[in-house]
């Protein structure tokens, strides 16, 4: 597509944003339109984590092993809701048969390959344009608080090295040298795997910055609170968008809506294999204690990242259908975590804030980015959980695919056809 054509991106989280940007920078006029303001769903207030080393697929040997124990409710950060059996059960399906070792490792090494892709984008990014998002090279560390999970970790290093990651495997005294917060560390662990080029920062604080760049620019439009209600489609081709305000036209149209998105594309005969995954965090004030690194707890599956003198903690992986509401239940887990693991860390009985947001999570968490459906709709959707880690290597992918140009990482794995999706027909 030529240069100054008009794209259309639904959705303004932050792959929405990121790739409106890109596609601002490509030359090209951009409507950005979401249902809401900007950064108001599940970019609002996630864990904050920049994982480029140590991004993962979800699906994995070793979640299945945990398996009989998360469908009988004894693994507390994971949830199911039976009543919602028949939206995830085929979702589920697929899922499991990702978590087989080769399946995980060729999607975690796909993951790889954007992530870092990714990191190179946002990087020079910064260089032209120094943003303000609490941004840091923090490092990561994973605890794990069992010897032979540690020992699986470990032997996945290598493999992440071959993939352009750099990782490290630190005994307890090595975690404590790095990080001396962790001596307050309620419970049994036994050491970590540190990524010391991974990072930390606001995702909405950056979409703002990318906004008042591209509103630096003419080639941006904005309209929220705007419901796109249907594609308006003629013979696999999209000519509009049908909004409350009326008609919204353009080029092409890219689908950046999360996990949302499957009604609009139900003429189009596409079912998106995503899966609205449930997670939730705490903002509460940073002491002196808040760890500088950024630390997952591995069994526990909760992060904590220090943003400025805010404690970010999230933390949670639910199944419970469309439900975006803050569980109190749920919160109050991610509190008693808190406690145990780093009770010094934050000001826990002064909450900024509790949050909840909806993870689009495919059965093998790889994005879907491209072509699909009518020959001018465009897909950047199923993120899961590394969807501010993603956002910029996905972005620049999607606006190369766009514009025809030469691809800086392989798109192998992350197209719409790769992901059960049907490619684009025409009548």
């Amino acid at each position: 597509m030529d240069r100054g054509s008009t794209v259309a991106v639904i959705g303004a989280g932050i792959v929405g944003v990121t790739s409106a940007y890109m596609l601002v920078e490509a030359g090209y006029r951009v409507i950005l339109l979401d249902a809401d303001e900007p950064m108001k769903g599940t970019s609002f207030a996630n864990a904050a984590q920049l994982s480029f080393d140590s991004a993962d697929a979800m699906a994995s040997p070793a979640l299945l092993r945990k398996l009989p124990a998360i469908l009988l409710g004894r693994v507390p950060a994971f949830r199911l809701d039976w009543r919602q059996l028949p939206g995830w059960l085929p979702w589920g399906g697929r899922f499991l048969v990702q978590g087989r070792a080769a399946r995980e490792e060729h999607n975690s090494g796909s993951l790889a390959r954007l992530a870092v892709h990714s990191r190179e984008r946002l990087h020079a990014l910064l260089r032209a344009h120094p943003l303000s998002f609490h941004h840091r090279r923090s490092g990561k560390l994973q605890i794990y608080d069992r010897a032979a999970d540690l020992a699986r970790a470990a032997r996945r290093i290598e493999h992440k090295g071959r993939w352009g990651c750099r990782l490290q495997l630190l005994d307890r005294a090595a975690c404590l040298d790095l990080e001396p917060a962790l001596s307050q560390w309620r419970g049994d662990w036994v050491g970590g795997v540190y990524a010391p080029r991974d990072e930390v920062g606001d995702a909405p604080a950056f979409a703002e910055g990318l906004l008042a760049l591209m509103r630096e620019t003419d080639r941006l439009e904005e309209r929220y609170r705007a419901q796109v209600q249907r594609l308006l489609i003629r013979k696999w081709h999209i000519e509009a968008l049908a909004t409350p305000d009326g008609r919204v036209e353009a080029d092409a149209y890219v689908l950046a809506t999360g996990a949302g998105g499957q009604a609009l594309l139900r003429e189009l005969e596409l079912h998106l294999p995503i899966y609205p995954v449930k997670g939730y965090s705490l903002t509460v004030p940073a002491t002196a204690r808040a760890p500088e690194v950024s630390v997952s707890d591995v069994s526990g599956r909760v992060v904590f990242a220090r943003l400025g003198d805010r404690l970010r903690v999230a933390g949670g992986a639910d199944l419970v259908g469309f439900d975006t509401r803050p569980s109190p239940e749920r919160i109050d887990y991610l509190l008693e975590l808190c406690r145990r693991r780093l009770p010094e860390a934050g000001r826990y009985d002064e909450p900024l804030h509790g949050w909840a947001g909806l993870r689009p999570v495919t059965p093998g968490s790889l994005p879907i980015i491209g072509r699909a459906g009518a020959d001018n709709l465009y897909l950047n959707l199923g993120h899961g959980m590394l969807g501010w880690t993603l956002a910029m290597g996905a972005a620049s992918l999607l606006a190369a695919q766009i514009g025809g140009q030469p691809l800086a990482v392989a798109s192998a794995g992350f197209t719409p056809q790769e992901q059960g999706l049907t490619p684009v027909r025409f009548k």
